[in-house]
């Protein structure tokens, strides 16, 4: 199996860990790493298709990307540095666009995570810092 991040792999050898640790070994075997990467195979391909990794990284799909680059540019746009607005508002404006809710909530996320956007007033207001 071939890992695309660095997150993966740790996940794999945390398994690996776990696996030995349950089979009370003090080490981690080839034949629990194996495991390892049979049991993140299955349960990532089964998320995949099920639909429950979209916005985890490498899984959203092409048509949610796209709505959330339109979110994004929107919110930049309409929310300039340096001013504040309650985060319920900014989601009920983009849901009477007829944006998915997923999609507005993902953009708030991971403009937070830059630190594009911080939470004031106990997170519910928004204060957009670059």
């Amino acid at each position: 199996m071939r890992t695309s991040s660095y997150r993966q792999l740790e996940a794999i050898i945390r398994i690996s860990e776990s696996l030995a640790k349950m089979s009370l070994s003090p080490f981690a075997t080839e034949s629990h790493v194996d495991e390892a990467l049979r049991l993140f195979q299955v349960s990532t391909l089964e998320a995949a298709m099920s639909g429950t990794l979209a916005g985890a990284e490498g899984f959203t799909r092409i048509e949610d990307q796209e709505e959330i680059r339109r979110v994004e540019r929107q919110l930049k746009q309409r929310f300039p540095i340096g001013s504040q607005v309650s985060e319920q508002r900014i989601v009920q404006d983009f849901l009477k666009q007829k944006y998915s809710e997923k999609a507005i909530t993902t953009v708030i996320h991971i403009m937070l995570r830059r630190g594009e956007l911080q939470h004031r007033m106990q997170r519910k207001v928004l204060f957009r810092v670059r």
